[in-house]
């Protein structure tokens, strides 16, 4: 029994509204919340409030949420994902960002060996090489693709922003030690320290400031996201009814990688007609901040509590490795201890996550790599999900 039941839409919508704009409030007005990042703050204020009985862990808001509106997000969180721009823009942060995901890549698999007698263990290797390569998001489509049990999704998705948490806090500490400052050039560093920022205003609200939009601006973005979604959805329904081997079906038939294809190829062939559309970062963060409110309301820490051991294995070696390899690939490829950081956290904790760090720390320079990077994350990371699980099925 909850205070707010079930059937109380009106209610659960009020709550799930307001936490997801107290958190980006939060984020642009105190430094603790923009140390934690908007979607830590998401997730677990609702986290507390569903273990504390105040909100229900089941209800068709959420269902709404997640079938209509985070599907709706995606296309708008890459309408930026043009190939070519990423490749230029993004420089040296773009070869780097693949030796991150290398060592995602290789602790995702070592813990999928470790736990290889775990009932489809193969679709926990696909949730954490999606989610630490590209995001969250990635997480739930491949654990839509291999039919991983609910808990463990849960379980999953709530330790990878955990995760990300703690990953900002310990990249605050990496920027500022005297050992990795000796070790790597660190000019954006030293930019914003004998810079003279705007003091009364966060980095965050200053990045988020308002922009010229029109009515037709947001008619001209959304419709395109629903068209984009609409016809994905159509075309995964075709695959998955034909007798295509399982591993199409795993990479053509399901909506996010659907999505992901069609957004891409549209930015990269009609780059102007995409990036005239105005608003759709704003929007695209907004619903992703819903999905994290929902994703917060339905976790149940008992159960999370039990899977424990198996998500921190996989979170343990991934980071290792992911750090590891981005900072030897670092230093023999001579970028800046602001670039390894940027990689590391936009493999890990996805683009919002990546620029948002940028974003805070006030490498201005590094919020549209960082970005752009992210953004490729979320383009590759489900497709090396789905080699990743094919392969420890092989064990």
């Amino acid at each position: 029994m909850t205070l707010i039941s079930t059937d109380n839409l009106w209610m659960t919508w009020m709550v799930v509204i307001l936490v997801a704009s107290f958190a980006i409030f939060a984020e642009q007005k105190w430094k603790w919340a923009a140390r934690v990042s908007s979607a830590v703050v998401c997730i677990f204020g609702t986290v507390i409030l569903a273990n504390l009985k105040i909100l229900p862990t089941t209800s068709s808001t959420y269902d709404v949420i997640n079938n209509y509106i985070l599907p709706l997000s995606i296309p708008l969180l890459l309408f930026k994902s043009d190939i070519k721009k990423i490749y230029k823009e993004s420089g040296k942060s773009f070869v780097l960002f693949h030796v991150a995901s290398l060592g995602t890549f290789i602790g995702a698999i070592i813990a999928g060996f470790i736990f290889r007698d775990v009932s489809n263990v193969n679709g926990v290797v696909a949730m954490e090489v999606g989610a630490h390569i590209g995001g969250t998001v990635n997480l739930i489509a491949m654990a839509n693709t291999f039919n991983v049990d609910t808990n463990f999704t849960n379980a999953a998705a709530i330790a990878a922003n955990f995760l990300v948490m703690v990953l900002m806090l310990v990249l605050t500490q990496i920027s500022e030690m005297k050992f990795f400052r000796n070790k790597f050039p660190h000019p954006h560093i030293d930019e914003i320290e004998n810079s003279n920022t705007d003091k009364t205003k966060s980095l965050a609200e200053q990045y988020w400031k308002p922009k010229e939009i029109s009515l037709l601006d947001l008619a001209l973005t959304l419709g395109t996201t629903f068209v984009i979604t609409a016809i994905s959805q159509s075309l995964c329904g075709i695959i998955n009814n034909t007798s295509a081997p399982d591993i199409i079906k795993q990479l053509f038939g399901n909506i996010y990688l659907m999505m992901t294809l069609l957004t891409v190829l549209g930015c990269t062939l009609f780059p102007k007609f995409f990036s005239n559309l105005r608003g759709a970062e704003e929007m695209g963060n907004y619903m992703i901040m819903l999905f994290f409110v929902a994703l917060g309301a339905t976790a149940n820490l008992a159960d999370i509590a039990k899977l424990g051991s198996i998500i921190l294995v996989f979170i343990l070696l991934i980071v290792i490795f992911n750090i590891g390899l981005t900072l030897l690939g670092g230093k023999l490829l001579k970028c800046s201890l602001e670039e390894i950081i940027g990689c590391i956290n936009a493999t890990i904790g996805g683009p919002t996550s990546a620029a948002a760090f940028s974003i805070n720390r006030g490498w201005s320079k590094l919020i549209v790599p960082s970005l752009l990077v992210g953004l490729w994350g979320y383009v590759i990371g489900n497709y090396i999900g789905v080699i990743a699980a094919n392969l420890v099925s092989m064990f």
